[in-house]
């Protein structure tokens, strides 16, 4: 369930008024819209009959049980580097906590030639960086914890980062502010004066667990979700 709420599945997963992780959530991108899919473990229209290996191939390589890819609106780019113990864990919460729910949400219809889903191999080839998250060891264990949730299971550069043409993150630029549908996600690395390098550690806790921080901003449209779904469930210490 940790795993889970640090990857805040939830939000994309849940339609408006509809049940946890049933899909149907409709993901505008400039493609158009992606529809969520079933992630309960329904063995008719969820994952209910996914092998852990199989779970792991969607999580970290965007490939569905049935050989098909996944669009990268799953941040799978972030999960690959989810280790192979919170993969595990993340299976385990699915299979036996998730609710099940018998119900398909409508499929996802993009216009020629985006949906040919095989594209996305060769997308993949390009941006997909399949290298599990390795531990700095120049760095403390706090830093690395820190990383491993930025870039892994919090995945924040899904919505902070810019992406180029071709719907990619530009990595040159990470976390320095990116489009989510309507909203626009701010600039989130260190600079002093565009990003957070002027808030202290409690106002960054603060905003996080509260979706506040006193004079600096407040949580609204995906943040909010962020904030109500994931990060406020976190450990202190994370």
């Amino acid at each position: 369930q940790r795993a889970c709420s640090a990857g805040d599945c939830v939000a994309c997963h849940t339609a408006p008024g509809g049940k946890p992780m049933a899909g149907g959530l409709l993901l505008p991108t400039p493609l158009g819209a992606i529809v969520s899919t079933n992630i309960t473990p329904s063995k008719t229209h969820g994952i209910g009959n996914y092998t852990l290996a199989q779970f792991t191939d969607a999580l970290r390589q965007g490939v569905r049980a049935d050989g098909q890819h996944l669009y990268p609106a799953m941040p799978y780019t972030s999960y690959a580097q989810v280790t192979d113990d919170d993969a595990k864990a993340l299976y385990a919460y699915f299979m036996q906590v998730v609710e099940p729910v018998d119900a398909a949400p409508p499929p996802t219809s993009l216009p020629f030639p985006f949906n040919i889903r095989l594209s996305m191999a060769a997308w993949n080839l390009m941006f997909l960086d399949r290298k599990p998250f390795e531990p700095d060891p120049g760095k403390s264990a706090e830093w690395n914890r820190g990383a491993y949730l930025v870039r892994g299971l919090a995945h924040c550069s899904t919505c902070h980062t810019p992406r180029n043409m071709l719907m990619a993150e530009e990595l040159s630029r990470g976390l320095g502010g990116g489009e989510v549908g309507p909203w626009y996600a701010p600039n989130i690395t260190s600079d002093a004066n565009s990003g957070v390098g002027g808030w202290n550690e409690q106002e960054l806790v603060n905003y996080m667990r509260l979706g506040h921080a006193a004079n600096k901003a407040q949580a609204a449209g995906p943040m909010a979700e962020g904030m109500d779904n994931s990060l406020r469930d976190l450990s202190e210490d994370d």
